[in-house]
């Protein structure tokens, strides 16, 4: 009885020490890339290191491999503020080096915010490039009239999660030579919507 009950200490204590080393390099795997973003050639591939994976399992993002998909998190504007749901950001950029793209917004807990407005989510057939295919969004818990929005209504701190679906092999090949999405502060403060927004630098 008393080995039994040494064995599942040792289990439980394994597995709290696991957890926690997962939890505490999630952000690991994923290296600067340019701009504020953030990306890895190898998340959702066998050569993924263990806590790329263990990000993988714990949040269900990048699980597809460069061929499939690239992944790039941002948690900051092109300031370096924290992003915040009390803000509103202007996301810009020009054409991407795949099929398809999305850029979505996820809370803290890296669940989708707890909205009804439909509009987590911007993508390439959303937007109306220009004729040198640049173009723009704008990231804000309130509504805004005539411009192409994301929500982020009840996100607190936030990250935004770029996609890009079917990259073209010199992407997959340099992840630094992609120009990705610009984010731009536009405004803070009681007007620019609902939420706490904690951790906003000045």
């Amino acid at each position: 009885m008393a080995s039994r009950a040494a064995f599942l200490a040792v289990a439980a204590l394994g597995l709290v020490i696991g957890a926690g080393s997962a939890v505490a390099w999630m952000g690991r795997g994923l290296a600067p890339v340019g701009g504020g973003w953030m990306g890895s050639r190898v998340a959702g591939s066998g050569e993924a290191d263990p806590w790329t994976r263990a990000r993988v399992a714990l949040t269900g993002l990048m699980a597809l491999n460069r061929h499939q998909a690239l992944y790039f998190v941002r948690r900051s504007d092109d300031a370096g503020h924290p992003l915040v749901d009390r803000c509103r950001y202007r996301l810009s950029g020009g054409p991407l080096p795949g099929r398809w793209w999305s850029v979505t917004v996820y809370a803290a807990d890296n669940y989708l915010p707890q909205n009804d407005d439909h509009a987590l989510s911007v993508d390439a057939t959303r937007v109306h490039p220009d004729g040198a295919g640049r173009w723009q969004a704008i990231a804000s818990a309130r509504e805004e009239p005539g411009q192409v929005r994301v929500s982020t209504r009840s996100a607190g701190q936030f990250d935004l999660t770029l996609r890009i679906y079917a990259p073209t092999a010199a992407a997959q090949a340099d992840l630094a030579a992609i120009v990705l999405p610009r984010v731009e502060r536009i405004d803070c403060g009681k007007g620019a919507g609902a939420g706490a927004g904690a951790g906003e630098g000045a």
